[in-house]
């Protein structure tokens, strides 16, 4: 191996971890910011337990719970049930979206409300 060829070896290594260390590293939530189609309409506090019932514009729901640091949505009218099925989240830039009701849950870091 030449000289050339360790410090690529170096750099690139240096890179893996630092990536692996990005993705799961990530800083505990904050805030749990829901969006009616692109349009910010709530934030809650991810450190106190809560169920709200999110009702869309267009006469729908989901249920949002938040209980020991992680978000769900727990129940919704919609018809294909993804948002219900997918793991609560907890890490900042975690997102629920419920593509029927074009909503979104998504986790953020930073100042607490």
């Amino acid at each position: 191996m030449k000289k050339g060829d360790v410090i690529l070896l170096i750099l690139l290594s240096v890179s893996v971890l630092l990536s692996f260390g990005l993705f799961f590293f990530k800083p505990k939530a904050m805030n749990c910011v829901v969006y009616e189609n692109g349009v910010k309409v709530a934030s809650y506090p991810m450190n106190r337990d809560l169920e709200i019932t999110v009702n869309t514009g267009d006469g729908h729901y989901n249920t949002l719970e938040i209980k020991d640091g992680k978000a769900g949505i727990t129940s919704a009218d919609c018809t294909n049930q993804i948002c219900v099925h997918t793991a609560p989240i907890d890490q900042a830039g975690d997102v629920i979206i419920c593509l029927p009701h074009k909503l979104s849950v998504v986790l953020e870091s930073g100042k607490q409300n």
